[in-house]
């Protein structure tokens, strides 16, 4: 979880590469390293609003087939009992062209191992998995992904296979400008019956699919981004407007 298009980045360099080189990337191994003000994914905060330490590891093949890693502190929340932990993703993917569209798919975990059982008697925490398909063409991409099994409730008393599900569908826009700072634009919306009003939804926002958006300016290792996340539905007032600012700062190595 972290900045857009996260999970399909390296994917993304591969079958942009593809598609100015004509011919596939050599095999390497890359590592990036930042600092966020607040780490927000899809709209939310996932450090309780506070600065966050993240790096990562890629291997990218030059068939296409990619694997890596990514971890980020974590200061609080249900999916960090007591403080102090961090997340560590694991995911991996395949990038191809078609008709000059660069596409991709695969897999992506993410795992929480110092986060709390998920409100039942088990010890699934927050842990899961979700499926994804992406496609770009020059300044725009978009995504969808799929979780069956959404913020690891398959374990919880009274959950059904038909309540466990839901998806995210985003689409983003990047301007590169002359001076060398980069516009962007996103927009996302998360949804499916996990997401519906129900018992299952205790520790994220419900009613219904739920709408982020942001825009942010970049350039080299440093991005500013304004975001908001609207969800009119929802009685809790805090969750009906979520807008946050955030400065970060990564660092790309090639290994």
């Amino acid at each position: 979880m972290s900045t857009i298009f996260k999970k399909s980045i390296i994917g993304s360099a591969i079958a942009l590469g593809l598609l100015a080189g004509g011919h596939a990337m050599a095999a390497e191994l890359t590592g990036n390293v930042g600092v966020v003000s607040d780490y927000v994914f899809r709209g939310e905060t996932q450090n309780d609003d506070m600065a966050a330490i993240q790096g990562g590891l890629d291997y990218t093949l030059d068939s296409g087939f990619h694997v890596g890693t990514w971890i980020s502190s974590l200061n609080g929340g249900t999916q960090n009992a007591g403080g102090g932990g961090y997340e560590m993703d694991l995911y991996g993917g395949y990038a191809f062209t078609v008709k000059n569209v660069g596409m991709e798919v695969g897999y992506y975990t993410y795992n929480y191992p110092q986060g709390d059982t998920n409100g039942a008697a088990t010890a699934n925490k927050y842990d899961f998995g979700e499926y994804y398909v992406s496609a770009s063409y020059g300044m725009f991409s978009a995504k969808y992904s799929y979780s069956p099994d959404y913020l690891g409730h398959s374990s919880q008393a009274g959950i059904t296979d038909g309540k466990k599900a839901a998806y995210y569908l985003e689409a983003a826009v990047t301007y590169p400008t002359s001076s060398g700072v980069s516009l962007g634009f996103h927009v996302g919306q998360k949804g499916g019956a996990f997401f519906d009003s129900g018992t299952q939804c205790t520790t994220t926002i419900c009613d219904g699919s739920v709408v982020d958006y942001s825009a942010s300016l970049s350039k080299g290792d440093y991005s500013f981004t304004v975001s908001n996340m609207d969800n009119k539905k929802s009685s809790v007032a805090a969750q009906s407007d979520n807008f946050r600012v955030v400065v970060a700062w990564k660092h790309n190595i090639t290994l």
